[in-house]
């Protein structure tokens, strides 16, 4: 498998994104006519099976040529593991327990979306048993153009608060934060992980700067890294093992209607193998206003399910 190494990943002066909203359904963002990504965000109650398919709004995220989707809809293994998406397991308010992941008694609702230079901002009710908000939020998206090897960089911050009280956000890495699903067609045999500093367990470590992840899908290879910024959340865990793919941070803390629960990841998107950690780096300084060294890496390859025993 041929490696890319590039020595710059700063970004480009800020491309064209073309943003349009067809209301109660999803945002399309396109670049030179071609979709590179997709806010999907009906909430369809007509039947069960639609409203299964639309109980939480993520982002889909495409190829170059803006025909194949990178990321995973509803359905198939982990009916609830979707594109880019935002939730928590185990949330507290009001002396009830919410779990606004798998979207157990209740959903997440675009309520309004307001297109931005280059990205929009979305509403988004997380709704209590009753169908009324007990958190409310505001997601905005700003996509970029890249420097190569990156075509894509989607930015994202969030800032979650309670309608009255303290709510405690919080979970497990498996299960809540910020998270990459790539598609059902995933190659789960060759989903390798790329992490900063030297003998890394994903399992355990905390606070990573980024993580990357390489992953084929429908025969074509590509890398996608998540960036944490430095103002989020210290203690987030991270998930970076599966070997179909799904990754991400996992922050957790408490939010009041004074003081939102905020965070702020990036992720950059190329077609093929990058395994640089110059890229990386240099990409996360930009991010994060800093101008650390490189560091040394480590690469493992997914967690392969173990096998059946025979009867």
């Amino acid at each position: 498998m041929k490696f890319i190494s590039f020595l710059f990943a700063c970004t480009l002066p800020a491309a064209a994104f073309e943003i349009k909203v067809a209301e109660k359904d999803h945002v399309a963002v396109s670049n030179d006519g071609k979709v590179v990504a997709k806010l999907m965000m009906a909430n369809d109650l007509s039947t069960p099976e639609r409203h299964h398919e639309t109980y939480k709004p993520y982002l889909h995220v495409f190829d170059p040529s803006g025909e194949v989707w990178l990321t995973k809809g509803p359905g198939f293994n982990f009916t609830h593991h979707r594109g880019i998406f935002l939730g928590f397991s185990k949330i507290e308010h009001g002396g009830k327990k919410y779990d606004r992941w798998h979207m157990k008694g209740g959903d997440q609702v675009v309520t309004a979306v307001t297109p931005a230079e280059s990205g929009f901002t979305a509403k988004i009710d997380w709704q209590g048993e009753t169908k009324d908000a007990f958190l409310t939020e505001e997601r905005a998206f700003t996509f970029s153009k890249p420097a190569a090897p990156f075509y894509l960089g989607i930015d994202m911050t969030s800032a979650i608060k309670p309608v009255s009280g303290e709510a405690d956000m919080n979970g497990d890495p498996e299960h809540a934060g910020a998270q990459f699903r790539p598609s059902e067609k995933v190659d789960t045999k060759t989903t390798t992980y790329i992490f900063p500093g030297e003998n890394i367990n994903a399992h355990k470590v905390k606070d990573l700067p980024w993580a990357a992840e390489v992953f084929s899908v429908e025969g074509k290879t590509f890398t996608v890294v998540i960036l944490n910024h430095p103002s989020n959340p210290k203690e987030t865990a991270f998930s970076a093992y599966r070997d179909y793919g799904r990754f991400g941070a996992f922050p957790k803390g408490k939010a009041t209607p004074e003081s939102p629960f905020k965070l702020h990841f990036q992720w950059l998107v190329a077609e093929g193998d990058v395994r640089d950690p110059a890229v990386f780096q240099k990409a996360w300084n930009a991010f994060a206003g800093k101008e650390d060294p490189v560091p040394p890496v480590t690469i493992s390859l997914s967690e392969q399910p173990k096998p059946k025993k025979e009867k």
